[in-house]
């Protein structure tokens, strides 16, 4: 969200989206809400999303753009992580497994969150590029 309406329409973007999740509508996961979901296993990824959201459109409007765009998604798919890796490590959900945290719950998603963001730095570049750059300022 963040790459093409910029942090602060990101930041609101990503915020209504989380606190429409957390106040019970299926947004995210397999159809997911409410409090218990937000607040669970996934809450640090949930706040990761937050900040990456930001993080992507402050490097994409400091010109980390066209084909640099990758590297501004990269970056947020890792802040996705920094919440996440705390969140597990802080709170018991009896996952991931004692001594597994990055095995269980970072490398299993990386290949996927490389694809989304190569594919998102593609769409951004192509809408940037399009007519419809007029509308997003």
């Amino acid at each position: 969200m963040g790459g093409l309406l910029g942090p602060k329409w990101g930041l609101g973007t990503s915020l209504s989206y989380v606190l429409l999740g957390l106040i019970g509508v299926p947004l995210f996961q397999g159809g997911n809400g409410g409090v218990q979901y937000t607040t669970g296993v996934t809450g640090g990824y949930i706040i990761g999303f937050i900040f990456a959201s930001i993080s992507v459109g402050y490097f994409i409007r400091k010109g980390l753009d066209e084909s640099k765009s990758i590297w501004a998604y990269l970056i947020g798919t890792l802040i996705v992580y920094i919440p996440a890796i705390i969140w597990l490590s802080i709170f018991d959900f009896s996952w991931p497994e004692e001594g597994k945290l990055l095995s269980q719950a970072v490398y299993p998603f990386l290949i996927g969150d490389i694809i989304k963001a190569i594919v998102a730095s593609l769409l951004t570049i192509g809408i940037l590029k399009s007519n419809l750059k007029k509308h997003l300022k």
